[in-house]
């Protein structure tokens, strides 16, 4: 796995590459279809990580564990709350008027 060491400096001279392109000072002459695509890349890019994040995130929820101690644990926590006279006006229900 890359660490940040490693990924930073190489997207920064990814970035400096792309700016220099864009901005026509790297000495290459580039097709106009080219050209339109490398100006939309970081775009892209932000777009495709977007939506990994968003599939990756949907999967992680779809696919979550259930875990029996920590229902217990929270059951627990609810009774000892709910018996607690500090926070007996949160559970109580309103009268009708």
């Amino acid at each position: 796995m890359m660490n940040s060491k490693t990924f930073l400096p190489i997207c920064f001279g990814v970035l400096i590459l792309w700016m220099l392109i864009v901005l026509g000072l790297f000495p290459i002459s580039l097709p106009t279809f080219l050209y339109k695509i490398i100006v939309i890349i970081p775009f892209i890019g932000i777009m495709l990580f977007g939506f990994y994040s968003l599939f990756y995130l949907i999967y992680k929820v779809i696919n979550l564990k259930d875990c029996p101690q920590a229902r217990i644990d929270l059951d627990r926590e609810v009774e000892r709350i709910q018996n607690d006279a500090r926070y007996k006006s949160l559970f109580v229900k309103p009268k009708d008027q």
